[in-house]
């Protein structure tokens, strides 16, 4: 016995009620497993970041530079010097690429090349999948060759806020900023003993939308007021603060390897004073969320 044309359309029409019905499902369980991916990715970090702690008595710096160096300045850093985060490879069984990367060369230069591309999965949240942007990665060397790093979709705690009674002279005056008040940033040797604030509600480090391994540009974020969590820093299209792909929330790391979600709609004075390592704060749980 066959079937009419209407019996056919019918099923049809079912079939495709049922499968949008079902997709959006599907789609949970896909980011909620991502979600626990990328959570998994920080605590992993953090742990490093305990162990290399216990290892040298300090947590690995944003970046390192030569004091002689004029480039060598707490507000920002240059493509030709590295991240100090690469020190965590040592504590989470990359030792093998630690060792092939030659650090007295800057990461443009053709003994690293090779090195620099290496993707590793435990810097990649599988919820952002490709690059924000096409050319992110990418970067021109000095002989006018084209590099691409690795990708890395976490980025070390750097600072946060402006210096107390500071007063700017202009809205682009960036000497009130804080540039060395949280706990990776330009040659730094942050302790535990540093973290007056508390290891478990201190950021160690977090998620961005944009950014490389080994380019110490992408190293770490400074948290500021006039920023916000998903957006690119204002006055650019660079999504280099923090941000994901989690649906308005946003994972963290702490300083004593615990990791955290955070909503994106956190109040900015709150996120401020979880960056700060010293700011003799008082943080609820509910405040932090």
């Amino acid at each position: 016995m066959g079937f009419t044309l209407i019996e056919l359309l019918v099923v049809i029409a079912i079939i495709g009620v049922l499968v949008a019905l079902i997709l959006p499902a599907v789609q949970q369980a896909r980011e909620a497993a991502n979600r626990t991916k990328c959570l998994n990715n920080l605590h992993q970090l953090a742990i490093a970041g305990q162990t290399y702690h216990d290892a040298y008595g300090y947590f690995p710096s944003g970046w390192h530079c030569d004091t002689n160096d004029p480039n060598c300045i707490p507000q920002s850093a240059q493509a030709y010097m590295w991240s100090g985060l690469t020190g965590l490879f040592l504590k989470m069984e990359q030792e093998n690429l630690y060792n092939e990367i030659n650090f007295s060369c800057p990461p443009t230069f053709p003994e690293n090349r090779t090195s620099v591309r290496r993707q590793l999965d435990a810097l990649q949240c599988p919820s952002k999948g490709k690059a924000t942007n096409a050319n992110s990665g990418v970067i021109q060397t000095p002989d006018g060759a084209s590099v691409r790093f690795g990708p890395d979709d976490y980025r070390g705690n750097m600072a946060a806020g402006t210096i107390f009674g500071c007063n700017p002279t202009t809205s682009n005056d960036y000497l009130c900023n804080q540039y060395e008040n949280g706990v990776t940033y330009r040659n730094s040797e942050v302790s535990i003993a540093d973290i007056k604030d508390g290891t478990s509600t201190t950021i160690f480090m977090g998620e961005t939308l944009q950014g490389t391994w080994p380019d110490a540009t992408s190293s770490v974020v400074r948290t500021a007021i006039d920023r916000t969590i998903n957006r690119p820093i204002p006055g650019t299209n660079f999504f280099t603060y923090w941000g994901s792909k989690h649906n308005g929330q946003v994972n963290f790391a702490n300083c004593d390897g615990s990791v955290r979600t955070i909503q994106a709609t956190i109040k900015r004075q709150i996120l401020i004073k979880m960056m700060t390592r010293d700011g003799g704060e008082s943080i609820s749980s509910e405040e932090m969320r």
